[in-house]
């Protein structure tokens, strides 16, 4: 084999690349296809609906039309707001565009920032560049004020803007029919934040001169409250029964690790280097706050501790943040509860209640992500959930004395019904409910062995509520990942009726009206760019919004779904043929690995996918490829080598078309699979090239070292996470000697394409380097595109990711279609000579 190397070191500029005629053409293609995309919007009463289109990766362009038919079809720049039914308001850059959608009229306002919608008084809001807010309703301007300072906050149908008034600060109240300044004060205003319940502004002041800053909490009636917090400290709350009462912490970060001669690092830190800005506070005090009562009691006896609320205005739970907590699970996932406590606020006593560990869900790609909550409150404050094991849920009293076990592995994310009565559970098998009265657990038998998910929770991800509760009827996604299918199902009173059927379509997103009777989805297939469907009972499901005209030859993609044994598992792998496919011809292919694939066999292929990062699909079927995407999951026999069983048994299946050539075929991944791509490389002899990006190569090296992007050490990904080896280095040395790409790097044996970002915190850009420096050393044909500006991933539309892109297809086409005539990858040779 021809020996010889070469490193680019590329800077983010445009390049030209002679000796081809297509350097610009897969840009210029790409910038062609526009989908819709996003979370469609309903009117307040659900007879508009709006969805944005997106060209590129930016929303251009807003469609508004009428819900049930699709007509009478608007169009507005950027993102668009509902005033109730009768206007449409979107903003694009500074300009803003109001639709009266009765009429049609159009008025058009510039030199805008934001845009507030005030629902209750059927008015909107524009806050201007020249710092004014101006109110309208459908007649014109209403009234307008000056000196605004900031962005104005708008939740829960109020809205509050601070404005400059010579030696003061005013905050205005613009959500009565009649505008009022609301609080007014000589200090600086750092912050403003309204309560989930919307009768109660938070507000943070800055006090020059004192040492201490001020919290005020202004009510719509009654005095203010106002509270010393310490310098700097940013305030959080939680609301506990709906306004019944509230916890507030006043947290002061450090500002930064201190720049000394020395970094001292301790073995028994679990606050280690970077990670103590993100997880450590420098000063944290804690209050619980009863408005009706008029008590303000700051919990003096939780010094070091964190305090979450139960939903309770008496209990709460405390412990100290990560206390023994020893780095086998992500930073990013909330992190063992070990010796909590009950804190009883009235008699200051605490309660011990042992520990509790974060409970696991399986996502479409059968992976286990950690659930963020750890302790769910009931809606009535009575009662929490918690698991003591990380496998099963306990009931407990909310003074912490313990209920009942629930008796079943697999129950995932449990949500309370409203009146108390239930407790349902998301599963990766079925959907489950728990009667509190009877004490019994059943399933509702609507989807076995399927994943899923509640809809319409409560919740909604907002941190400043403990509780999460439904009310009932609840909209219940199963999805098979056996089959990559998705239904919808109303559940009410124990019994359910299916409002979507088993679609193969991938729906994105799905919205309904207040009375669950019209249901609204945005669906997309690997052949159909995204559309908007409406479903409502035994009616047909009807499309009344689509963009197919900017993808016309999307209908001639074909797809199959190959099956094939491996690891002792069935596996799944997607082939797509050649756009323009002859059954005469032999094509050679491409195939892409990662983790499980089998769930993104209906997503549509534009070229502008951020998924598979790099490897383009679209492109490739279109100028004469087969691609390849084979599940891969693992066995004890480790990482490396259960991706190479995988690969080659989906290859031996997929190598039955008699249209593959099989001396032209191509293995690619990033991140995870340029781990899997360096290694098959290592190992394998059935691949004519290989492209790998920002993958490991020395994963003993790796599970040693500090993950800045994590803000952790990074073994937890070895033992729990991604590579699934679940012993230590030193527990089972051989298991990851055996699948280190790096320690049989002489073995490559077919040219390989190397691509990192040097500003990569997740997998250090040098692990690509070692690999580079490996290869070169045993005279290997090997390439190394080196992104001194980049991370981990690139962002779609950069001159980086147009240059990665661009390369990336020239070098299949050169080590797969033999056009030689590509003067950056000919160097190689020019070098041997």
């Amino acid at each position: 084999m021809l020996t010889t190397i070469k490193i680019l070191l590329l800077f983010t500029g445009c390049i030209c690349v002679s000796g081809q005629s297509y350097p610009d053409t897969i840009t210029a293609w790409k910038t062609k296809f526009a989908k819709l995309g996003g979370a469609p919007k309903l009117s307040p009463a659900g007879k508009w609906i709006s969805i944005n289109k997106f060209s590129r990766n930016a929303t251009d362009t807003t469609y508004v039309a009428e819900s049930l038919s699709g007509k009478n079809l608007h169009k507005i720049a950027g993102s668009a707001t509902f005033l109730n039914d009768q206007l449409v308001i979107g903003k694009n850059r500074d300009n803003v565009e109001v639709i009266n959608l009765k009429n049609g009229s159009k008025s058009l306002h510039e030199n805008i920032s934001n845009v507030y919608a005030l629902t209750a008084l059927n008015r909107y809001a524009l806050l201007t560049r020249a710092k004014t807010i101006e109110i309208y309703d459908q007649s014109g301007k209403l009234e307008q004020l000056n000196n605004i300072e900031g962005f104005g906050i708008n939740k829960q149908n109020r809205l509050y803007v601070v404005r400059k008034v010579e030696n003061s600060h005013e905050i205005w109240d613009l959500s009565s029919k009649h505008i009022r300044c609301a609080y007014s004060t000589p200090h600086n205003i750092r912050k403003t934040d309204i309560s989930i319940s919307g009768d109660k502004l938070f507000i943070t002041e800055g006090i020059k001169g004192e040492p201490d800053d001020q919290l005020v909490i202004v009510g719509t009636t009654g005095t203010d409250i106002k509270i010393p917090i310490p310098k700097l400290a940013e305030i959080s709350f939680t609301e506990i029964q709906k306004g019944k009462a509230f916890l507030l912490e006043a947290k002061v970060k450090f500002d930064e690790i201190q720049k000394e001669d020395v970094e001292i690092w301790y073995g028994n830190d679990t606050y280690l280097g970077q990670d103590k800005l993100y997880f450590k506070a420098k000063s944290q005090k804690f209050w619980f706050y009863n408005p009706t009562k008029s008590i303000i009691k700051e919990l003096t006896s939780t010094k070091g501790f964190e305090v979450k609320a139960l939903n309770n205005e008496r209990f709460f739970l405390t412990y100290i943040p990560r206390k023994d907590f020893n780095y086998l699970t992500s930073n990013l996932s909330p992190e063992d509860l070990n010796d909590a406590h009950i804190y009883d606020s009235f008699s200051d006593i605490f309660i011990p209640i042992g520990n509790f560990k974060a409970v696991r869900r399986l996502n479409r790609r059968k992976v286990h992500k950690t659930i963020f909550e750890q302790v769910i409150s009931s809606p009535d404050g009575t009662r929490f959930l918690a698991s003591t094991d990380g496998l099963k849920w306990t009931l407990f009293d909310v003074s912490g004395k313990t209920k009942r076990v629930i008796d079943k592995e697999g129950l995932e994310l449990p949500v309370f019904s409203q009146d108390g009565e239930k407790i349902f559970f998301e599963s990766s098998d079925d959907f489950w409910i728990y009667n509190l009265k009877k004490e019994q657990l059943s399933p509702m038998n609507i989807a076995h062995g399927q994943i899923t998910r509640i809809k319409n929770n409560v919740y909604k991800n907002d941190n400043r509520a403990p509780s999460l509760s439904v009310q009932e009827p609840l909209l219940v996604e199963g999805y098979s990942l056996l089959n990559n299918t998705t239904s919808y199902y109303l559940i009410e009173n124990r019994k359910s009726k299916t409002v979507i059927p088993s679609t193969d379509n991938r729906i994105n997103h799905i919205v309904f009206d207040q009375k669950f009777r019209n249901f609204y989805t945005v669906e997309e297939n690997f052949n159909k760019p995204p559309f908007l469907r409406h479903y409502s009972g035994a009616k047909t499901a009807k499309i009344i919004m689509e963009c197919y005209s900017h993808d016309k030859s999307a209908k001639r993609i074909k797809q199959e779904i190959i099956s094939f044994d491996a690891i002792g598992k069935k596996l799944n792998g997607i082939l797509y043929y050649p756009t323009n496919f002859d059954p005469k011809r032999i094509y050679p292919m491409v195939v892409h690995i990662y983790q499980r694939q089998r769930q993104e066999s209906n997503e549509y292929l534009s070229p502008n996918n951020e998924f598979p990062v790099g490897f383009q699909i679209r492109t490739l079927i279109e100028r004469g490829y087969f691609v390849f995407l084979p599940d891969i999951l693992y066995n004890d026999s480790g990482t490396g080598l259960s991706a190479l069983e995988c690969v080659e048994r989906g290859l031996d299946r997929v190598l039955k078309n008699p249209n593959i050539n099989a001396t032209k075929i191509g293995l690619g991944g990033h991140s995870h699979g340029g781990y899997e791509t360096n290694f098959i490389a290592t190992h394998s002899n059935r691949f004519a090239t290989y492209v790998s990006g920002a993958g490991n190569s020395d994963i003993i090296r790796s599970y040693y070292s500090y993950n800045y992007n994590f803000i952790s050490p990074f073994y937890w990904q070895f033992e729990n996470e991604q590579y699934e080896l679940g012993k230590s280095v030193a527990e089972d040395k051989s298991l990851y000697l055996k699948n280190s790409p790096i320690l049989n790097v002489e073995k490559v044996n077919a040219p390989i394409l190397l691509w990192a970002g040097k500003k990569d915190e997740n997998i250090q850009w040098d692990q690509v380097m070692e690999f580079f420096i490996g290869l070169k050393r045993y005279k290997k044909d090997v390439i190394a595109l080196f992104y001194p500006n980049q991370s981990h991933a690139f962002i779609n539309g950069t001159s980086a990711e147009q240059d990665l892109s661009t390369r990336i297809i020239q070098w299949w086409d050169y080590h797969l279609k033999n056009e030689k005539n590509i003067d950056w990858i000919n160097q190689l040779k020019k070098d041997a000579d």
